[in-house]
């Protein structure tokens, strides 16, 4: 019986035991930072205040690094160390604004403004697809480099009945070359006589 009551007494001790190292909960604080104060007190984090193990308590709280701002953040995350390699970041930069000024021609400023049809450097102010106009001039008058389609009726180019005509003509220039052949062939032979 006596060894049953010290068994006895000895579960209750180890019980409040437990109980007075566990009477802390992230709930209990108000920041962050007092939490850490007690983590940081007690060796071991018997009130299970670092549930990553990541050093920092209740970082949900105000003033963790997961929780809302706080006023009086006292504690830093430790800095891990890695292994690994750094990983290298590229950087994209803004396209460098240019403005009819800075291209020599027209026909340069025309190239940026082909590549980007958006106009991003606002090149083509009046957005009739000419770059720069005002700066370097209005862009020259051109004929028309394209043949019209349609042959007669719009003026221009051989239509299908022209094409016999052409080789007639061709047949008709043979004929008087050999014709002048012939001739100058014959006075030749009749001056021999």
């Amino acid at each position: 019986m006596t060894v049953s009551a010290l068994l006895i007494s000895g579960m209750v001790g180890a019980g409040s035991a437990s109980a007075a190292q566990d009477r802390y909960n992230c709930g209990d604080f108000a920041t962050q930072p007092e939490a850490q104060k007690v983590l940081d007190s007690t060796p071991g984090d018997p009130h299970d205040l670092d549930r990553d193990g990541d050093g920092i308590a209740c970082e949900s709280l105000p003033g963790g690094p997961g929780g809302e701002p706080g006023t009086d953040p006292t504690t830093t995350k430790p800095e891990r160390t890695t292994t690994d390699a750094p990983k290298e970041t590229t950087t994209r930069q803004a396209p460098e604004d240019k403005n009819c000024p800075d291209f020599p021609n027209q026909a340069a400023a025309q190239a940026v403004l082909n590549a980007d049809p958006s106009d991003p450097h606002r090149l083509d102010g009046d957005d009739d697809g000419y770059a720069c106009e005002s700066h370097f001039g209005e862009p020259e008058q051109r004929q028309v480099e394209v043949r019209p389609v349609g042959g007669v009726d719009t003026g221009g180019g051989a239509g299908k009945d022209d094409t016999a005509l052409v080789a007639l003509g061709g047949l008709v220039l043979i004929g008087a070359g050999a014709g002048v052949a012939l001739v100058v062939r014959r006075r030749a032979h009749a001056g021999n006589r």
